[in-house]
């Protein structure tokens, strides 16, 4: 007892409370370690551009903005290359000033825009206007560059935060040249866990780009019971979302069918089995399929144990009532 007294101390406890704080407050102090996200009070079109040209070609452009708060908004037009969030495809992080000038495959240099600051006013378009000039000696390769709409605080934060600007900003891919190398490698298909108890289940795929281009994987998840029988078709990533050359890409695709019999009366018990069938090229598609297969088991447990307790209950009573009929006729009086 006396040592429960001591571990459950007044002062230790606040001790305990106080260190994750100081712990957090610590962290949040180097503000150079962290992706700063802002909430999103911008929305604009087109949300991303894919570019094909060549060394000496100009492309002109235009990008329209709006203020989806409730007051006026004063944005800066930052013109920055970006890079893939690891493993996550169709996130950008703008690259910082030393980035910028490691990177071989930054178009921000190309890039001029109409207005360097814009005031925005609650529900009201502004349109952005933008040039991309390619330099005659470009040589092949992709090219990424962002025009991005930075707040005040954001704009003040540049050089030591690394900014997740998809929501606030427009994402631009140019191509140079021709022939690119679409190739990929598949890495993982599996799901979440090996056992179910409903049709709930979700997918995890795991794709390499190999190649020296962007690939958007598209194709479907198609899921047969034990019978060989389809009980579901999923499409693979709906939102098109693409995986930048030399990065990996995962993958998250649900499946919430919510009952264990489909529309056409299949059984979805037991072993199912996913099989993935994937393309990636936008040149010859069909040529290079990815494909995969995993299994897992959806089984009702809880269900099956109240079914058998009831079945092992109507036995026992059943008997019970067999054998107290046999004894009333046995001592029936002859």
């Amino acid at each position: 007892m006396e040592k429960e007294k001591r571990y459950s101390a007044p002062w230790l406890n606040k001790k305990i409370t106080l260190f994750p704080l100081l712990a957090v407050v610590f962290l949040l102090s180097f503000k150079s370690f962290t992706f700063a996200q802002y909430p999103l009070n911008l929305g604009r079109t087109p949300a991303s551009e894919k570019l094909q040209l060549q060394p000496g070609d100009t492309h002109d452009g235009e990008i329209v903005i709006w203020n989806l708060s409730e007051k006026a908004i004063k944005y800066h037009v930052v013109v920055r290359g970006f890079r893939q969030i690891e493993n996550q495809p169709g996130t950008a992080i703008m690259l910082t000033e030393s980035e910028e000038e490691r990177t071989l495959y930054s178009a921000s240099s190309w890039v001029k825009v109409s207005r360097e600051e814009i005031d925005l006013v609650p529900h009201k378009n502004e349109k952005i206007f933008y040039t991309i000039d390619v330099p005659a000696d470009a040589t092949k390769g992709e090219y990424y560059v962002i025009i991005a709409f930075l707040s005040e605080t954001e704009y003040e934060s540049i050089g030591t935060a690394a900014f997740t600007i998809l929501g606030s900003g427009t994402p631009i891919l140019i191509k140079i040249g021709d022939e690119f190398v679409e190739r990929a490698e598949l890495l993982s298909f599996e799901s979440d866990k090996n056992f179910y108890e409903f049709p709930i289940v979700k997918f995890e795929t795991k794709l390499n780009n190999v190649g020296d281009t962007h690939i958007t994987p598209v194709g479907e998840i198609i899921l047969t019971n034990i019978f060989n029988q389809r009980v579901g078709l999923i499409t693979f990533n709906t939102a098109r979302q693409s995986v930048l050359r030399e990065n990996t890409g995962i993958y998250n695709t649900d499946w919430d069918y919510g009952c264990f019999l489909t529309k056409d009366r299949k059984l979805i018990l037991g072993p199912i089995k996913a099989e993935l069938m994937l393309t990636y090229r936008t040149f010859q598609p069909g040529f290079a399929p990815l494909m995969a297969e995993t299994t897992f088991w959806v089984l009702p447990w809880k269900y099956i144990i109240i079914a058998l307790l009831i079945i092992i209950i109507t036995i026992i009573v059943w008997a019970k009532r067999r054998k107290e009929k046999k004894e009333e006729r046995g001592n029936l009086p002859k």
